[in-house]
């Protein structure tokens, strides 16, 4: 049995990869995802569904789509724990829990050096993402922590596995899409310092002192903050014409909620992924 989360909501089962037909079911579905391996409350699962206007018959309905879901599921998967429910499946057949080993383990290669194995495992972590988390499951506050979470580690493991490709002498062909990924998130800073980077290595310095320029005008008028430490020190080589920097890797890891469990999408030993 294998789970998606990492775009629309899909169940590998005997017939392949399925989707789950009604919108409230997947909603459940993702609610007990995120808290795989645990119980889960009907009251959280209600309150995913409904909020703080759930109708008169909202437990039996949740049980509706618990049974369905068991038949779609099959034996053994979804297991009744006192008045909740629990998904009982392995860390690697949820495709998050895939990401974010081989991100942590992408991380840890390029913090020893092996920058080559790095980026290739946080290529293969980025090419798990078919699309925004639970793309087609309703809202619900009971998501948005783990979906949030979810999303800063993509655009950390993304900026972390450019400038492992930078540091593989691949500037050349990072330039536009860096120059894309800027104009995305104009706010995160790395990005300005990966495009300032790429430029310098590809010896246009004029651009790099541009994207420079541009980086510290937006910096300071949304968020009335001047350039960090490494804009600064790249501005610095490139007006000096100082070689460039020999790597430009920066370790970004961002911080597990506190309010989520720690070990539910938590890191297994082995290296090799399930197939998803």
């Amino acid at each position: 049995m294998r789970f998606r989360m990492l775009g629309p909501v899909r169940v590998r089962n005997d017939a392949g990869w399925v989707s789950v037909p009604a919108q409230q079911q997947r909603l459940v579905l993702a609610v007990l995802l995120v808290d795989a391996g645990q119980a889960v409350s009907t009251e959280r699962l209600v309150d995913a569904v409904w909020g703080d206007r759930p109708p008169r018959r909202a437990v039996n309905t949740v049980q509706a789509y618990v049974m369905r879901l068991r038949r779609l599921l099959g034996e053994g998967v979804l297991a009744t724990r006192g008045r909740g429910y629990e998904l009982v499946v392995r860390r690697d057949d949820i495709d998050a829990a895939v990401f974010e080993r081989l991100v942590s383990s992408g991380r840890r290669e390029l913090s020893e050096g092996r920058v080559e194995t790095g980026a290739a495992r946080l290529a293969k972590a980025l090419a798990l993402w078919r699309g925004p988390v639970f793309a087609d499951v309703p809202a619900s506050a009971s998501l948005t922590c783990r979906t949030a979470h979810l999303e800063q580690v993509r655009l950390a493991a993304q900026e972390d596995h450019l400038a492992a490709l930078l540091d593989l002498d691949r500037h050349p062909q990072l330039v536009d899409e860096l120059h894309r990924l800027v104009e995305e998130s104009p706010l995160r800073e790395r990005r300005w310092v990966l495009l300032m980077a790429a430029l310098q290595r590809c010896g246009r310095r004029a651009e790099a002192l541009d994207v420079f320029r541009r980086a510290r005008q937006v910096l300071r008028e949304e968020l009335g903050l001047d350039p960090g430490r490494e804009l600064r020190e790249l501005q610095r080589s490139v007006l000096t014409e100082d070689p460039p920097p020999e790597r430009v890797i920066v370790q970004q890891q961002p911080a597990r909620p506190a309010q989520l469990p720690g070990d539910v999408f938590g890191f297994v030993a082995h290296d090799g992924p399930a197939e998803f």
